[in-house]
């Protein structure tokens, strides 16, 4: 399972993965830091946090990117980005099947938590 940095890093990866089976699995879900992240008045009461899940599979191979956003804007450009995964079936899961689907492919730490925990 391949942990790639950016957007555009996993749809490359993705578009080399070889199967006759592609799927897209994506979900979108509220975020909740594990730290409490001190509000001001441009946040108090605004938007909650997102985040977008995308794992591309072909066969037993993998790529998984996750990444925050808070405007359906920035879910467009996301959208944008994905499009020449046309060859991918897409199907939308909850965040449990996420997880279960992770570990099938392996995959047991997320992209934020290399971010941000050491090794």
């Amino acid at each position: 399972m391949n942990h790639p940095a950016s957007l555009e890093e996993f749809v490359k990866q993705a578009s080399h993965l070889q199967g006759d089976q592609k799927t897209l699995y994506v979900n979108q879900s509220d975020y909740t830091p594990e730290e409490v992240i001190v509000s001001d008045e441009d946040t108090a009461g605004g938007v909650n946090m997102q985040m977008i899940r995308f794992l591309a599979s072909a066969n037993s191979d993998a790529v998984y990117w996750e990444e925050p956003f808070y405007d359906s804007g920035e879910l467009e450009q996301l959208n944008i980005q994905l499009d020449s995964l046309s060859s991918f079936t897409r199907e939308v899961i909850t965040l449990q099947e996420m997880e279960k689907t992770k570990s099938h492919f392996g995959l047991k730490r997320d992209s934020i938590q290399d971010e941000n925990e050491p090794s």
